[in-house]
């Protein structure tokens, strides 16, 4: 069971978040987002009371990233290995970027995320779901992937196979 409920949010909601980010940091019809450059570099310039930080394997243990706020500030870590890997443009670890990303730009600031106390959580007011599936339309646009191959999508979008064959999978059925 998760501690957070957020705001129900649809799939086709946290479609229009993911275009309009690429939108206003005219990406849009770009395949290749840069995940890593964004949280690290444009970020802090849009919001001074945000901060990037690389974290150890000892502070952050078994968690690959975690979005942090403390008062007005907002905190996005990636430990050191997810970093490096992210910055060698491994699929899987920018995924982790884009995730972290989405609970910065839908619940870090978010008044309506509050504690659950009991029963599972619908996915869409889900807050891990809802920054996953922000990873997935971030990177994978579907405006810009349908009728391309899985290793197409993986290579030009810079995701991990799998991650490419859940999209499209997704967008075939019409999600």
């Amino acid at each position: 069971m998760h501690n957070f409920r957020a705001t129900p949010q649809s799939r086709a909601d946290i479609r229009a978040t993911s275009a309009q980010l690429r939108q206003s940091l005219g990406l849009a019809q770009q395949l290749w987002f840069p995940a890593l450059e964004v949280v690290e570099l444009v970020m802090p310039k849009l919001d001074k009371e945000y901060h990037f930080q690389v974290a150890t394997y000892e502070e952050l243990g078994s968690s690959h990233g975690l979005t942090i706020r403390d008062g007005d500030e907002v905190s996005i870590m990636l430990r050191e290995d997810i970093y490096e890997r992210a910055y060698a443009h491994e699929g899987r670890d920018r995924g982790t970027v884009a995730h972290e990303l989405g609970h910065y730009l839908m619940h870090a600031r978010s008044p309506a995320l509050h504690r659950n106390f009991g029963g599972a959580l619908k996915s869409f007011e889900d807050p891990e779901w809802q920054a996953k599936c922000f990873q997935g339309e971030l990177l994978v646009p579907r405006h810009l992937v349908m009728g391309m191959s899985v290793y197409d999508v993986a290579r030009q979008c810079g995701v991990s196979m799998d991650a490419a064959e859940y999209q499209l999978k997704l967008y075939a059925a019409g999600k």
